[in-house]
């Protein structure tokens, strides 16, 4: 017993130590006065969102664990929040798992599963995939929230006076944040939702609404709000943490960290283009089913 707590010691310690000096770090400033967040940035890693459930309310990694996730590749190493491996991006709740909604509540759809009396997925492009339309990438990348893939997770932050603007690699997204701004009240929903954000003093906080039906999250959109925080807690660190909150669905809002690292390059064309290859071959396979009958 007395060597557990000894080691439980040494371990509140150094986390301890580790966030002091995370705290004690002030980045850089841009023209503007405002922390430096700018450059080339990646999230790629093996870590994702929602904790295994056989780890339970177990935060962080044992070495061994995080030993073998960082061995399958340099690029995809278990993500780390002040050098602590953790188990899940989400930490609140403590099981690290997105919580089940309210009782008897249903999750929104989105338009590609809404489909008109008589109409199929195949009458035209606008019903694919959005992914496939080379509109969004899968998987919420480009967020909110912002999710890593297995490849091509690189984004680029610019700050100006009036706007911040998130380069995605994937699809090439630009997410445009409007400081010091409004939400729109238009009832217009932009893809990647009406981002809005402000400075907390090390902290960017960007406030996201209005999203569109192709940006269902864990079956919420028409209601669905995201608060994202982006702070530089070192050279190469920079924390990202976000809430999700939906009160229709949700009873309390829910939400996690992660840390970005520095991108090994600047973040590169990815030729996708609205159209390419697969919409043509899916609505051509399609319309050869009708000619034979095989679809009516």
């Amino acid at each position: 017993m007395r060597t557990l707590i000894a080691i439980a010691t040494v371990l509140c310690g150094l986390a301890v130590a580790a966030a002091d000096a995370q705290e004690s770090y002030r980045a850089p400033r841009t023209w503007l006065g405002h922390p430096d967040m700018q450059g080339y940035w990646t999230n790629e890693t093996k870590t994702r969102l929602e904790r295994p459930v056989e780890m339970g309310d177990r935060l962080i990694l044992t070495p061994e664990e995080a030993a073998e996730l960082d061995s399958f590749s340099v690029f995809h190493p278990a993500m780390r929040v002040n050098g602590q491996p953790r188990t899940s991006f989400i930490t609140n709740p403590v099981n690290g798992q997105v919580p089940p909604m309210k009782s008897g509540v249903t999750p929104d759809t989105n338009r590609r599963t809404a489909l008109l009396p008589g109409e199929r997925y195949t009458d035209g492009p606008e019903l694919q995939l959005i992914d496939d339309r080379c509109i969004l990438p899968v998987g919420s990348n480009a967020g909110p929230i912002m999710l890593p893939l297995s490849g091509n997770s690189n984004y680029q932050i610019i700050q100006a006076e009036h706007y911040v603007v998130i380069l995605v690699e994937m699809i090439h997204d630009a997410r445009i944040v409007r400081l010091n701004g409004k939400h729109r009240t238009d009832g217009r929903r932009p893809y990647l939702g009406d981002s809005i954000g402000w400075y907390e003093g090390e902290t960017l906080v960007v406030e996201s609404t209005n999203f569109p039906p192709e940006q269902l999250f864990r079956g919420s959109w028409q209601n669905l709000k995201v608060t994202e925080r982006f702070t530089r807690v070192k050279q190469d660190r920079l924390l990202y943490q976000f809430t999700v909150e939906d009160p229709t669905k949700w009873d309390q809002p829910w939400g996690g960290e992660y840390e970005f690292r520095p991108s090994a390059a600047p973040i590169e064309e990815y030729a996708c283009r609205e159209g390419e290859v697969s919409v043509p071959a899916m609505l051509l396979a399609a319309r050869r089913r009708e000619a034979a009958g095989l679809e009516k």
